[in-house]
């Protein structure tokens, strides 16, 4: 069930990604597979530091998921979106009533595993990894079309009202 939802949400919010040249978001072979690492190794920082662990929102998915693409397609790694948006936007785009909320970006990382070892390394996001008030997450992934060809990665965390 998990997966089905998993997949459900990255299919959605790649189609709702469109660009100005009706082009969809290029989410990765094997995607789910990457977010289910990428959530493992999250819950077991937060786990070894006793926070609960956190469980997949298809609405914080749907918001991760579609910045995921407008970064990949602008090669960026803002918290900004193309259209101005900020996270909170964003969030309220996907439906998503929240008490509290928090997200990081990255590109480039190989695995979901990397991207979490380099964010527990910067302050600012390992403090939104180990945000204690949060709940949720969200995952979104996705390719920068060639020659670029990298992955950016975006984790939402929160907890809705």
């Amino acid at each position: 069930m998990l997966t089905r939802l998993t997949l459900a949400a990255l299919a959605a919010s790649a189609v709702l990604c469109l660009g100005t040249a009706a082009q969809a978001c290029k989410v990765p072979d094997g995607a789910a597979a990457m977010q289910k690492e990428l959530l493992s190794h999250l819950n077991a920082e937060r786990k070894a530091r006793g926070l609960p662990a956190l469980v997949l929102s298809a609405k914080l998915d749907k918001a991760a998921q579609g910045h995921a693409c407008d970064n990949a397609k602008r090669k960026s790694i803002s918290h900004t979106s193309s259209d101005g948006g900020t996270l909170k936007t964003r969030l309220r785009r996907a439906g998503y009533s929240f008490r509290t909320a928090a997200e990081n970006t990255g590109r480039g990382f190989a695995s979901g595993a990397r991207a979490i070892e380099w964010w527990m390394h910067s302050p600012k996001h390992k403090d939104n990894i180990l945000l204690r008030k949060a709940r949720e997450v969200g995952v979104g992934i996705a390719l920068s079309p060639a020659p670029d060809n990298k992955l950016h990665w975006i984790i939402v965390v929160g907890a809705s009202k």
